[in-house]
């Protein structure tokens, strides 16, 4: 499909003095199709995270559309989808100039008002603030998913003490707040960012567990992979990762380091890429690159490792190693926790700890790769049974229901 404007305004209908037939009237007063707008920062954020929704909200029989900064996830939305595109020309995700952020206001409103969606779907921190700003303005439902604290919660203290004022005057208009995790969920309310009656824990943002399914290796090789697939921020614990495999070169060990992303440049916390060419140049780390899809590269892998302290949501990219059947090391940290059950999917490692994670790369590389199997076995399960899309999308098409019947 491509994307497309679909007209909202209402046919011409013309009236005469003789009464028409119940067929005339049941499709003369048909009503249109409720429009639901998702709104992120950027379109590949609703590509990655947000397309299976997308594809349930419009098989359910809603109009659907984005907004968010151009980019060239928009192509690949097109493919996959009929919804219209907004694109936003305003957002600056790493400047906090007040004007700017008032540039940006002033453009979710007039987007807003131009759309005129029934509900809005919030995604990322400046939708969730702003937006939610801009949809009280104009009496627009809102629901707002909180996908981890991310930079914002590991940041300066004046910066979190923003965000907290943000945050709490965004929510007193919000219909429904949505956490992916149980930690950011009790810290939001403890610090009464948003009363309890309006939030909602959802397990993570869903996984296609069709999509992303076990594969047979190509070829079996005589070493064990070790995976890290992420956007390349110092906060996904990628300098951790080559630490942990410099370590473990020095002591001989034969396994494979693999990274698989690409920086960031919207995101302060960023690394180079000269710093990725110098632990490929040292000899410690290959890395892959950007792939449009992940799963041939996951599959030749042994062990995914994201030994995060991003304050996530949940991370994406091990879910998708837990569909397709890969043990996990992961931290013990907000959103991460959740995917691993020690001992039995994988294990925990303290956030920034190099020897912590040394050990349990050892503990993984001790293993048969029989043992290794039956560990990523347990994983697809936990995928199934946790954090598939059909656990997952229904939570959101009842919450749509149930506003849509309260203000119609």
């Amino acid at each position: 499909m491509i994307l497309r404007s679909i007209p909202t305004a209402a046919s011409n209908i013309s009236f005469s003095s003789e009464l028409p037939d119940e067929k005339e009237i049941f499709f003369a007063q048909k009503p249109s199709k409720p429009k639901i707008a998702l709104v992120a920062s950027i379109a590949w954020t609703l590509w990655n995270y947000r397309l299976a929704l997308i594809q349930a909200l419009e098989k359910a029989g809603y109009e659907v559309v984005l907004i968010a900064a151009d980019d060239t996830s928009r192509q690949k939305l097109q493919k996959h989808s009929g919804a219209i595109f907004h694109p936003l020309r305003h957002i600056v995700r790493s400047s906090l100039s007040p004007f700017v952020n008032l540039q940006l206001l002033l453009e979710f409103y007039r987007c807003f008002r131009l759309v005129k969606p029934d509900v809005v779907l919030l995604f990322t921190i400046r939708p969730n603030t702003l937006g939610n700003f801009a949809a009280a303005a104009l009496k627009i439902p809102a629901i707002s998913t909180i996908e981890g604290m991310g930079i914002s919660g590991s940041t300066s203290w004046w910066l979190r003490k923003l965000m907290q004022i943000l945050y709490r005057a965004a929510f007193r208009s919000t219909r429904k707040v949505i956490f992916l995790n149980r930690d950011d969920l009790e810290e939001f309310t403890r610090k009464q960012l948003v009363p309890v009656a309006k939030t909602q824990l959802i397990p993570g943002p869903g996984i296609d567990i069709a999509h992303f399914s076990p594969r047979d290796k190509t070829e079996h090789k005589p070493w064990v992979t070790f995976l890290f697939v992420a956007r390349l921020l110092s906060e996904k614990g990628i300098r951790e990762f080559a630490a942990a495999a410099r370590i473990l070169k020095a002591k001989n060990s034969t396994a494979v380091f693999q990274v698989l992303g690409s920086t960031d440049s919207g995101n302060p916390t960023s690394i180079n890429m000269a710093e990725i060419t110098g632990w490929v140049n040292e000899g410690i780390l290959q890395y892959v690159g950007f792939v449009d899809d992940v799963r041939p590269v996951i599959a030749e892998a042994d062990v995914m490792v994201l030994p995060s302290y991003y304050r996530e949501g949940v991370p994406r990219s091990v879910l998708e190693a837990m569909a397709m059947g890969k043990m996990v090391i992961t931290t013990d940290s907000v959103g991460c926790r959740e995917t691993v059950t020690e001992g039995l999917n994988g294990y925990l490692v303290p956030p920034k700890d190099v020897n912590a994670l040394v050990e349990v790369m050892e503990k993984a590389l001790a293993l048969s790769a029989s043992q290794r199997a039956a560990m990523g076995e347990k994983s697809r399960l936990k995928a199934q049974h946790e954090f598939a899309d059909a656990l997952v999308l229904p939570h959101y098409l009842s919450i749509i229901k149930t506003i849509l019947a309260k203000v119609t």
